[in-house]
């Protein structure tokens, strides 16, 4: 009972435009660092800092927007649908990506955490009732999918049936594949438990996490792009995936875009559906 009542209130949630909060928005406006009279610090964030950062300190460099605007100048109101393990790196990529782009920013587990209380509670409504996880997926993707300009980031759910595969093809979806140990880290570090102090729970989080990636890489990989950690560390020319920030991930989504505007204008001049 309590599970079908969570089911019926997060459906009920995303089906009311209103319920969903501003405080989750990007701003409309141009970022901070481009308002006039504002000088901000400008420093290299780590694709992993040690914490998820609020929106509104995720500024772009001028140097990203300026290739942001040209990268993708026809491809606004197009959604984005970022998916992929959850971590903060995946998160603080799509709010980079939304204040450089000027969209706005959301997240479907943030908002189900909102409706149902907290991480824990989300937790056990997803392994408690699957069959209700994803038609909660399912509603919020619908719902959201209207909203134009947007950067979703999105739980599993988003990828775990074919209804709501379907449901992103209405925009671009984006893979952001992440190193699983940094993943695990990260992880830990919402619990107080640190990796050094404890291998045990690492070694466990990390068999959970392996398992579940094995099960959805299939699913992932399905996506329109894919930016890889890894990959875009070597392509740097860096020694560790430590050194990538979250300006290299988002020049190379923005990159991967622009490819994917150009292969689709050549396949419409073709007659060819894209």
């Amino acid at each position: 009972m309590a599970m079908r009542a969570a089911t019926a209130a997060a459906t009920g949630f995303f089906s009311s435009p209103s319920s969903v909060s501003p405080r989750r928005f990007s701003s409309s406006s141009p970022p901070a660092s481009l308002s006039a009279g504002r000088c901000i610090r400008r420093h290299r964030l780590r694709a992993f800092p040690s914490s998820e950062l609020p929106l509104e300190e995720l500024n772009p460099s001028v140097d990203l927007l300026r290739k942001t605007a040209e990268a993708v100048g026809d491809f606004r109101k197009t959604p984005i649908y970022i998916v992929g393990t959850d971590c903060t790196a995946k998160r603080n990529i799509g709010k980079l990506l939304a204040n450089s782009i000027i969209y706005r920013y959301l997240c479907s587990e943030e908002l189900l955490e909102d409706v149902l209380g907290g991480k824990d509670a989300l937790r056990a409504f997803k392994e408690s009732d699957e069959k209700g996880y994803l038609e909660v997926e399912t509603e919020g993707l619908k719902q959201l999918t209207s909203m134009g300009s947007l950067v979703l980031c999105c739980g599993d759910g988003a990828v775990m049936n074919s209804t709501n595969l379907g449901l992103l093809r209405h925009g671009v979806s984006i893979w952001i594949d992440v190193p699983l140990e940094m993943a695990v880290n990260d992880m830990l570090k919402s619990t107080g438990t640190q990796a050094t102090t404890d291998p045990d729970s690492f070694s466990q989080a990390m068999s959970k996490l392996r398992q579940q990636y094995d099960e959805l890489k299939e699913r992932y990989g399905i996506s329109d792009i894919t930016v890889s950690v890894q990959n875009v560390a070597s392509q740097m020319g860096y020694s560790s995936v430590d050194s990538v920030t979250l300006e290299d991930m988002v020049l190379e989504i923005v990159r991967q875009i622009e490819r994917l505007i150009r292969t689709k204008a050549m396949m419409e001049a073709a007659g060819k559906p894209f």
